[in-house]
């Protein structure tokens, strides 16, 4: 059994190993992010005093943007791996403002059940 679980070795020419490893970082604090915002969903879900019905919704609400945030980095990862693999790069100009425009916009949805 002579598998890498962690997938095909690659020729370290120029910055590859550099470029990949900074992607991982970038992954790495997508989901960081996306875990934290859906902690504190879960913080205001349960915290919340005298709220009720309104922190359940509220938490769900950011429950799920952290999910989007946590979602949205894994598919920015694979995109520049591939990019990175033939030697091109697109930045992400639209899907990163509109990702955390959503992600701004549910927080301050959450924020305005729970007033």
């Amino acid at each position: 059994m002579n598998r890498n679980i962690f997938g095909a070795t690659r020729a370290n020419t120029g910055s590859t190993a550099r470029d990949h490893l900074a992607n991982e970082r970038t992954y790495l604090a997508w989901h960081r992010t996306g875990i934290s915002v859906a902690a504190l969903g879960v913080a205001v879900a349960k915290f919340a005093p005298h709220r009720g019905a309104h922190a359940v919704v509220a938490g769900l609400i950011l429950i799920g943007a952290g999910l989007i945030v946590s979602t949205y980095g894994t598919l920015r990862y694979r995109a520049i791996g591939r990019q990175l693999d033939t030697g091109v790069f697109a930045p992400a100009a639209f899907a990163a403002i509109a990702t955390a425009t959503i992600v701004t916009l549910f927080a301050l949805l959450a924020v305005a059940i729970l007033l």
